[in-house]
């Protein structure tokens, strides 16, 4: 029970620090340390290293030296490559395990993503990229497979920063709600071939979205992809 319990204040640290780091609060480029994570968060010195040290592995963290830890940039390359692994491991995970789905928590978990009307708050932001990132883990939770499983939260992270850039630049999110809503109907029927293909139009289209938007707004370094 010690070890559950050290394990989820663990993961409570580690998604508080990627909330930061997402909303840019820490900032891509920015030093960190024990020291200011530690007063930050209010956590103790060892859950900021561990975090760290989870973090830099992650490559959401970057070390220039042993004495220097910076928040890794986002760059366009990170969104292509980011959408690219996407398109080639979702709608085979999807079309995997659609026969296995519950259809109530699949609906729970996607009504919580959508939003009426422009995005207009961080907090909602932050929500319902949550809710977006809960969804997909929970899809590939179906798998059982746990090595997959760490490698799909780790790219949903990514795909927070990723997407919290797209809602600041227009208040929406890069995909139509309504898309995952008919996404259901494909997994109630168990429609393999047009789940793939309904998948993978989807990222396709929220990729296409992202990149105008990042093209179209002169305020954005290309470098690193800060607001």
């Amino acid at each position: 029970m010690a070890d559950q319990q050290t394990e989820t204040d663990s993961l409570d640290v580690f998604d508080r620090i990627m909330d930061a780091i997402v909303t840019q609060r820490l900032a891509p480029g920015q030093k960190v340390s024990e020291n200011i994570l530690t007063r930050m968060f209010g956590i103790s010195r060892t859950a900021a290293r561990n975090a760290m040290e989870q973090m830099t592995a992650q490559q959401f963290m970057v070390s220039n030296s042993p004495r220097i830890t910076r928040i890794a940039p986002l760059t366009l390359r990170d969104v292509k490559e980011n959408f690219t692994i996407r398109k080639m491991m979702e709608p085979s995970i999807l079309s995997m395990i659609s026969p296995q789905i519950e259809e109530a928590e699949f609906k729970r978990r996607n009504d919580a993503i959508f939003h009426e009307g422009p995005i207009e708050t961080d907090e909602d932001a932050l929500r319902i990229l949550r809710a977006n990132r809960e969804f997909n883990i929970y899809i590939a939770q179906q798998t059982r497979f746990q090595l997959l499983i760490s490698w799909i939260r780790q790219l949903e992270e990514t795909t927070m920063r990723i997407y919290w850039i797209y809602i600041k630049l227009t208040k929406s999110l890069p995909f139509p709600w309504e898309q995952h809503k008919s996404l259901l109907e494909l997994v109630k029927n168990n429609q393999t071939d047009e789940i793939r293909r309904h998948t993978l139009m989807m990222i396709s289209s929220c990729e296409d979205r992202v990149l105008h938007a990042i093209f179209t707004h002169g305020k954005l370094n290309a470098h690193s992809l800060g607001l």
